[in-house]
């Protein structure tokens, strides 16, 4: 099954904080965005809870209409179950089988 999916942007590691990051407690982990070119860096913590692979490798970041529907139909090793990020917001990270390491966004 197909899920519809839109392109957010893509994810890349940085071994250094930057200007102007965010910090996500429940995953620690400081975020920035260039909106303009869809690149989100992210540099971890090293106690982050995060699976290897996402802290290690840049990611696809797609925006669904149902994360939990989005994991099940990739087929993917679930690196990070669905989780809420805000009131609405969710994600969850996928491996894809022999590709990427893919971000399902909600809201």
């Amino acid at each position: 099954m197909a899920i519809e999916k839109t392109y957010l942007h893509t994810g890349i590691p940085v071994s250094a904080k930057m200007p102007k990051m965010v910090y996500m407690k429940a995953l620690k982990v400081w975020i920035a965005n260039n909106a303009e070119y869809g690149i989100e860096y992210l540099y971890w913590e090293k106690d982050t809870p995060a699976a290897f692979r996402m802290v290690t490798e840049s990611h696809v970041a797609y925006k669904v209409k149902d994360v939990a529907a989005a994991v099940k139909a990739s087929k993917g090793a679930v690196l990070l179950a669905p989780m809420a990020i805000g009131p609405t917001a969710k994600i969850a990270f996928v491996s894809i089988k022999n590709g990427p390491v893919v971000e399902f966004y909600q809201d």
